[in-house]
């Protein structure tokens, strides 16, 4: 659950969307998503954004996990953890009354329901890494088999039975990629529910095929905690947003421009960077190596 200060800075991230006055930072100034064109339309366009990058996520991890049995799975949490879907800013702001309404009024509460459904798959897929943790991955995944399955493929319908709760108003509202996302998006979960792996290679390392819409350099809110470290010390901050090219860091100590810093997110994951710009307790940081367009930080 977010603290105070977290759902201070998610008002006013959203509160600016309404208002047309999006905030942008120097290292993130892209443009606005396609085809927005007014606050309502950009905040139904980031909604349905994240409900499609969520069933990506959800078509992904549940081919992991149809494909335990086979001796290439993939079954460590550094490995299957980074692409669990996570309930974005944006629904969180929803569920705390940050954000009245949005058209249509049911979106928000289509997602949210969405997530709220996916919950019991993550709790066994967390089960499932603590037992890891103690017995090692092989043996847990086969302890596990039957309840990992059952509920990774339900999030697989769950997730199907959200998008086509949805799609009548994306193809009336948003460009036609977004329409193609759902014939994308619909395969590949049609596919995970039944017990196939349509989001893995021949290795059997996970690999989400590309969706028709991607915004030109995506950039997602992501609200939540971090720590940096810097010059030899190590500080708490906050990651207000991330890029294909780097993070909006808020609550850093003083940096120093054109200096390296490493950042770690609370799954776990690090980054190296270099400060592009610092004002007060607010900076930019760039990665040393710019992220996929398919990673799934910027995903979900």
């Amino acid at each position: 659950m977010q603290n105070g200060v977290d759902m201070q800075l998610l008002r006013k991230s959203y509160q600016s969307q309404l208002s047309g006055k999006t905030e942008m930072t120097e290292l993130d100034s892209e443009p606005p998503l396609d085809g927005a064109a007014d606050s309502s339309g950009s905040i139904f366009e980031a909604i349905i954004y994240e409900l499609h990058s969520a069933a990506h996520l959800t078509a992904a991890i549940a081919s992991a996990v149809n494909a335990l049995r086979q001796p290439t799975a993939q079954r460590s949490e550094e490995n299957l953890k980074p692409y669990v879907p996570q309930e974005p800013a944006i629904v969180t702001a929803f569920r705390n009354q940050m954000i009245e309404s949005e058209p249509d009024g049911n979106t928000a509460d289509v997602i949210s329901d969405f997530f709220h459904d996916l919950a019991p798959a993550t709790i066994v897929l967390e089960r499932y890494f603590v037992d890891a943790r103690q017995i090692g991955n092989e043996r847990a995944s086969i302890l596990h088999l039957l309840s990992l399955t059952n509920s990774w493929r339900k999030a697989c319908r769950d997730a199907m039975t959200a998008l086509q709760q949805q799609h009548h108003d994306v193809v009336r509202k948003l460009s036609a990629q977004y329409a193609q996302n759902f014939d994308v998006l619909t395969k590949l979960l049609s596919e995970a529910a039944n017990g196939g792996s349509p989001c893995l290679d021949p290795e059997g390392q996970i690999r989400l095929p590309d969706l028709p819409q991607r915004r030109r350099s995506t950039r997602r809110t992501l609200c939540q905690p971090c720590i940096i470290r810097h010059n030899r010390k190590t500080s708490e901050a906050f990651v207000r947003n991330v890029s294909a090219s780097g993070l909006g860091l808020e609550r850093v100590p003083q940096l120093v421009p054109d200096s390296i810093v490493l950042v770690e997110l609370r799954t776990g994951r690090r980054f190296a960077g270099i400060v592009v710009w610092c004002d007060e307790a607010a900076a930019g940081i760039r990665f040393a190596r710019p992220l996929l367009l398919n990673d799934p930080l910027l995903l979900g």
